[in-house]
């Protein structure tokens, strides 16, 4: 019988493994992952509502602990001495302002008309000396300038922005910022419907109730926020009662910006919603839109309600949102605070887990499903691999095929493995050369990309090569052309406009040897520059060089050395070429070289010799050094090192030695020197013999330096009465150009070469405007810049940069330098005068601006100096009125401003009759117009209208004094000239003391004797008036100093206090307080004894810390050494 096999299916040991794995790997972990992902997205939602409970409930207190601050605030000023000294009703600024009219109507009109509406302080309307409430105007003034600087200290403090002193009959009789309520009667006037108004009335309505059972009973009222004035403010009103007694009532203005600042703390994140609402639905912060109310109105309405709860609801515009409200109730007011956040936002995080779940699913099962995968592999690959190690050994031939075996496990793979292989290798080896054709087709285009990029570079320099060429014909028609005009051709020129030629000229040649550079560069590049090797004497080649480099030394002290040997073996060299590598480094280093000596020396080195020139000059840093032979590179490309020159000569130089066969290196040390060393073979014995043959040769010809400098007057204006210019620039073309330009606008123009000499210069006279290039040798533009704006500002002397230099980062530098201005070349000439017109005219109105305000302090001084006039002025008159004689003194318009007892018998009137009569009607009018100083003789006098005969004397007395003459009649006998003379002498002492201060001067009217003598004393004052005079001096400069230390720092005098450590700070209701320094603010609150030494370290110390000279601070110091001598006298 025939056995028939059937064909068995082959199983994978890897998948059984595989599925195995993953069923015991992928359940547990989806059963674990949604049973967290249901708990945190719980978890999150629970956060977000509780999130808004606690921002309600963080919210809502402090709300509601704002508004208590605020209140007790209002409670602690009503009972506090300030409140009930402004606001007592017989002595403060309530029972002033009622004296300000005959009634409380035109009390009431004339407050609202003295003061700028809004001004605070400042006066509109002045009452003259004759009117009838001039006395009550200015009790009114005295008290309003007592108390309002505490009235401002006060509100600095505190969120409110005005406090109302309003009487029991409700006339605000003070008032912070003089609004337009000041002076106005809050009961009877169009703010009775205001919420000022109505505030007032329910405050004066609590208070008549409270007092009839409690006389002490002291209420707040507070009222809701309302628009006023454009603005939403509250106001808050208590009454200022002392042991029982109603004075007035004190009323507060708050802004919401308090409130408004509470809310907006919590809206960084922007998702969630605060509104602060009240019961008339409007918002009461700033920053809340009546619409997002209107949108929340059915929150906001249980909110209103009372109702404090969270939840969930769908707002106008269909959103679901979670919102937590609550009300605040605080006297009387009804608020709704409302937190709420978008549903969709306030989960958020949930969705994103979500999201997250899902995303880390697909990686978990990627991950697994290839872990099992490599796991499996990794138990079934020994076995394997020693398979197919074994056929690798036992075949040699990879093509050979194998026997089909049955097993169905993984021995019996080895054969299909084996094939397998087989194929993979053959698969493999058709896929390498595949890649080896790729590749080889890779390396045929890089390499015609290559043939492409050479082909572009070699274009560009032929561009430039053609570019060069063709600039040469206009140049040499250019130079040509001014050539011809220079030599006469078509007849005589003037010397300006030769002078201008000559500059053409020059400027056309500069170019040319530019091109000239180019084109070498070009040839040596590719290779088409003719090198004509002979023996040259190297010593004839650095004479020859240095001859011609003389010139370029011009008034620089600089030595220069040549240690070439004369006897020194020929190199192998092209003569001119080895002439312009000469010329260049000599060149080199004679213009990096300032002062010092350039040695040029040679010697022989294995069958080469090295030439050096060695300079003394700035040298160059060495990260310079590896760029230095570059071309169109200098060394050190900032404007600091800048020199002339395109950067072609060491390029061509090194390349030229090449060419020659030797090598050009370079080595530098900054600040001590500079080398440049090259080696040239020596030459051959045929080179030698046919140099000798030679009769003449060609030398290198040097470019022409372009100097321009004419002696000639060229006929520009000189401008004498014009405004003085300084041009500074290194380029003489440049500083021709404007001085011609500047000169013919109409200024006066000095023109300068360098930084240094630009700083020397206006040293010495310091011009109205410079115009500064940037790019000079030695000193930048930036760096002159600079140096000048240490001494003076951009008012002082404007600075226009002119320069090539135009990227946006150059412009920044400049300004940041300190330039006004900043314009690039080449210029627009209208451009120009127009920015130097402006710049000039805005340092003048600056320069006014500042002796302005000297002058200022000037009227200040001269004001004082007046006030002590009047002052020693009282003094004498003091001392006059129990004078035997009858003394008369007259002001300017003929009205008497003093008499003593004498004067009252002899006219046999009162002294306040006197005063109120015309000096015409006393005495006769032809002695009232005495031009003498001093008149001595007999006048006409009317005594009860009876004229009289009497001698007497007149005294013109000093101007500025307030007085104009001063009679003295004789009325107990003969005229005692002596004693008339003596009163002379007193009124000169005295006017002399007032004005310049010295005490000396009241020696003199000491030596007098008698009643003088006394004068003299108080003029000096004696114990108690030197007190007085001290304490006065003190307290002035104290003000004085804390107002300079607070405009230079701009910091509050508690940090002044904290600073020194001489005053005291402190903490009074969260309030920075500094009352021993306030004591010393006004003679009404100085100690007895004040404390000297402290008051004098305290005006050092601030003197040493403010550094800023200005009037206020001479000021202060000639107050600190007054200060200083009354302590020491």
């Amino acid at each position: 019988m025939f056995k028939f096999y059937k064909k068995q299916k082959f199983k994978r040991l890897q998948s059984t493994l595989m599925t195995a794995f993953l069923v015991l790997s992928i359940t547990p972990l989806i059963i674990i992952a949604l049973f967290f992902l249901h708990s945190h997205s719980q978890d999150l939602e629970e956060q977000s509502t509780s999130h808004l409970l606690s921002v309600r409930d963080t919210k809502q207190q402090q709300i509601i602990d704002y508004l208590a601050a605020q209140e007790t605030e209002v409670m602690g000023f009503v009972r506090s001495e300030l409140a009930y000294a402004s606001g007592g009703r017989f002595y403060g600024l309530v029972n002033a302002f009622s004296r300000l009219g005959q009634d409380i109507v035109e009390a009431r009109e004339n407050a609202q008309q003295r003061y700028i509406q809004g001004s605070g302080d400042q006066i509109k309307t002045l009452m003259l000396p004759e009117s009838s409430n001039y006395v009550g105007s200015e009790r009114y003034r005295l008290l309003h300038k007592r108390y309002h600087w505490a009235y401002l200290e006060l509100l600095k403090r505190s969120d409110f922005n005005d406090i109302l002193l309003v009487d029991i009959d409700g006339n605000v009789t003070y008032s912070i910022n003089k609004d337009e309520n000041f002076g106005a009667n809050l009961l009877s006037s169009h703010y009775k419907g205001t919420t000022l108004g109505k505030t007032f009335k329910r405050l004066s309505e609590d208070v008549r109730a409270g007092r009839k059972l409690n006389e002490d009973y002291t209420p707040i009222v507070v009222s809701d926020f309302d628009i006023e004035n454009g603005k939403n403010v509250a106001w808050l009103g208590a009454p200022i009662v002392q042991q029982g007694y109603l004075h007035s009532y004190a009323m507060f203005r708050l802004p919401n910006n308090g409130i408004t600042k509470l809310i907006a703390d919590i809206n960084r994140d922007s998702s969630i919603e605060t509104l602060l609402v009240g019961d008339d639905h409007k918002p009461r912060t700033i920053n809340t839109k009546q619409e997002d109310i209107q949108n929340s109105l059915p929150i906001v309405d249980k909110a209103l309600a009372g109702k404090t709860e969270v939840g969930t609801y769908s707002n106008r515009l269909g959103e679901e949102m979670i919102a937590a409200f609550a009300p605040i109730e605080t006297r009387g007011l009804t608020w709704a605070l409302v937190v709420q956040l978008p549903e969709k936002e306030a989960f958020t995080r949930v969705h994103q887990l979500e999201k997250l779940f899902v995303i880390a699913m697909l990686v978990a099962i990627i991950l697994v499903v290839i872990a099992s995968h490599y796991l499996s592999n990794f138990i079934t690959s020994p076995l394997l691999k020693l398979t197919w190690a074994a056929e690798r050994v036992s075949a040699g031939d990879l093509d050979e095929s194998t026997f089909n075996t049955k097993r169905k496990d993984e021995i019996g793979r080895l054969a299909i493995s084996f094939e397998r292989m087989q194929r993979s290798i053959r698969e493999k080896i058709q896929t390498i050369k595949q890649q080896n054709e790729a590749l080889e087709s890779n390396i045929k285009l890089i390499q015609k990309q290559n043939q492409e990029l050479q082909l572009a570079d070699k274009l560009k320099d032929e561009f430039l090569a053609t570019t060069s060429h063709e600039l040469r014909t206009p140049l040499h028609g250019m130079i040509g052309i001014a050539e011809t005009l220079v030599s006469g051709a078509n007849g005589g020129i003037p010397a300006s406009q030769k002078y201008q030629l000559d500059i053409i000229i020059k400027s056309g040649q500069r170019l040319a040897n530019l091109v000239d550079d180019l084109l070498d560069y070009h040839k040596m590049r590719y290779g088409s520059m003719d090198i004509e090797k002979s023996a040259v004497s190297l010593a004839s080649a650095t004479r020859l060089v240095l001859e011609l480099s003389s010139h370029l030394l011009g008034n620089k002290t600089i030595r220069i050395i040549n240690q070439v040997p004369a006897d020194l073996k020929a190199v192998s060299a092209d003569p001119q070429r080895l002439e312009q590598v000469l010329y260049n480094l000599i060149g080199n280093a004679i213009k990096h070289t300032s002062e010092g000596k350039i040695v040029i020396s040679a010697n022989i080195i294995d069958e080469q010799v090295r030439v050096q020139v060695v300079d003394t000059g700035q040298g160059i840093p060495a990260e310079y050094l590896e760029h230095i032979f570059e071309p169109l590179i200098q060394a050190g490309q900032d404007a600091s090192r800048y020199r002339q020159g395109a950067g072609l000569g060491l390029s061509i130089s090194r390349q030229l030695i090449e060419l020659m066969g030797g090598t050009l290196y370079v080595s530098s040390q900054p600040m001590v020197g500079t080398t440049f060393s090259f080696t040239l073979p020596l030459a051959s014995e045929e080179e030698i013999k046919a140099a000798e043959s030679l009769t003449a040769r060609e030398h290198f010809q040097i470019p022409e330096e372009a100097n321009f400098t004419s002696d000639e007057d060229l006929s520009l204006p000189e401008n004498p009465d014009g405004p003085l210019l300084y041009v500074a620039d290194d380029e003489p073309v440049n500083l021709r150009i404007l001085e011609s330009f500047l000169r013919l606008e109409g200024y006066r123009v000095r023109t300068i070469a360098d930084g240094p000499e630009t700083l020397a210069l206006i040293e010495q006279e310091k011009p109205e405007l410079l115009l500064l290039d940037i790019m000079m040798p030695g000193m930048s533009g930036y760096q002159v810049c600079s140096k000048l704006r240490e001494h003076f500002d951009h008012a002082e002397l404007p600075i226009i940069m002119l320069t090539g230099m135009s990227q946006t980062e150059d412009r920044v530098k400049g300004f940041e330098a300190g330039a006004n201005d900043y314009l690039t070349k080449p210029f627009n000439k209208q451009e120009l005068a127009a920015r130097i017109q402006a710049h000039l005219t805005a340092s003048k109105a600056e320069m006014r601006h500042i002796e302005n305000k000297l002058l200022e302090s000037e009227l200040r001084q001269r004001a004082r100096t007046e006030a002590s006039l009047l002052e020693t002025q009282g003094r004498l008159l003091e001392q006059l009125e129990s004078a035997p004689e009858a003394i008369i003194c007259l002001r300017e318009d003929q009205r008497i401003r003093f008499a003593n007892d004498a004067a009252c018998k002899l006219f046999k009137r009162s002294l306040e009759q006197l005063k109120r009569s015309s000096a015409d009607e006393l005495i006769a009018p032809k002695f009232l117009t005495v031009k003498q100083p001093h008149y001595c003789g007999k006048i006409d006098i009317y005594i009860e209208d009876i004229r009289q005969n009497i001698e007497a004397d007149i005294l013109k007395l000093p101007e500025g004094s307030g007085l104009d003459v001063m009679y003295i009649f004789n009325v107990g006998g003969g005229v005692n000239a002596a004693r008339i003379h003596n009163l002379e002498t007193a009124v000169e002492v005295l006017s002399g003391y007032a004005f310049d201060g010295d005490k000396d001067q009241l020696q003199k009217l000491k030596e007098l004797g008698g009643e003088f003598t006394r004068l003299a004393d108080k003029a000096l004052g004696n114990k108690k008036d030197k007190q007085e005079l001290m304490r006065e001096v003190l307290v002035d400069t104290m003000t004085h100093a804390l107002e300079y230390w607070e405009s230079v720092t701009g910091e509050t005098k508690f940090a002044f206090a904290e600073q020194s450590g001489l005053w005291r700070v402190y903490l009074d209701r969260s309030t920075l307080q500094t009352r021993t320094l306030d004591k010393y603010m006004r003679i009404e609150t100085l100690p007895k004894t004040p404390r000297w030494r402290t008051v004098l370290s305290s005006i050092e110390f601030i003197l040493e810390h403010c550094k800023e000279q200005s009037p206020e601070r001479a000021y202060i110091e000639a107050q600190r050494d007054k200060m200083q001598r009354l302590l020491t006298s």
